[in-house]
């Protein structure tokens, strides 16, 4: 059996319409794709709406994908114009917060029901704290401090130097911090997303 075949061969027999190939990059990386879009769009609807529209899109757009950056890289571009997209039907509209499950998950970690609290609290304060943040400065902290890529990455998904998203990520970072703190009303730690 031979080696699994790169992101780039993959898109590059998506081009030339191999659904299968297409597949295999969506089931590899649609799980980040969607973790993505649901922190970055306005609620589960918009994530779906905005994956599948990026799907859609990468499908009809394969033939165009010059290898400038990483397969996932463009795949998170794609991605990224469609989550600007939905932002934009939206405008001014109230925005909606949906409780991150991962309170839940934190909670069940913690001993006592205090700690329980705190954390569902801590949670719940970073959660809006992110939701609440520009879109630049949530679509960094999620690039680079949730889905992992590498600042070269963050910075070709973003369509910046890496300067200006080395500078972006630094101001983020402590935007949320400051919510965050602002939220729970003391200091915290290092704040990951």
């Amino acid at each position: 059996m031979g080696a699994e075949p790169s992101d780039e061969e993959l898109i590059r027999r998506s081009a030339s319409g191999d659904r299968e190939a297409f597949e295999r990059l969506v089931d590899r990386h649609g799980e980040a794709l969607f973790r993505f879009a649901a922190r970055t769009c306005r609620g589960a609807r918009d994530a779906e709406d905005a994956v599948q529209e990026a799907l859609l899109a990468a499908w009809r757009g394969a033939g165009t994908f010059r290898a400038e950056a990483s397969g996932r890289t463009w795949l998170f571009q794609v991605l990224i114009h469609a989550c600007r997209r939905a932002g934009r039907r939206h405008a001014g509209e109230p925005e909606r917060h949906e409780e991150a499950s991962a309170a839940e998950a934190l909670a069940a970690d913690q001993s006592g029901p205090d700690e329980r609290t705190a954390a569902r609290q801590a949670a719940a304060a970073l959660e809006r704290a992110l939701a609440e943040l520009p879109a630049e400065a949530r679509e960094v902290l999620l690039l680079r401090d949730v889905e992992g890529l590498s600042g070269e990455e963050a910075a070709a998904a973003l369509g910046v130097g890496i300067a200006a998203m080395k500078s972006r990520l630094h101001r983020a970072r402590l935007e949320l911090k400051e919510r965050v703190e602002a939220a729970l009303g003391h200091p915290v730690g290092e704040i990951v997303p």
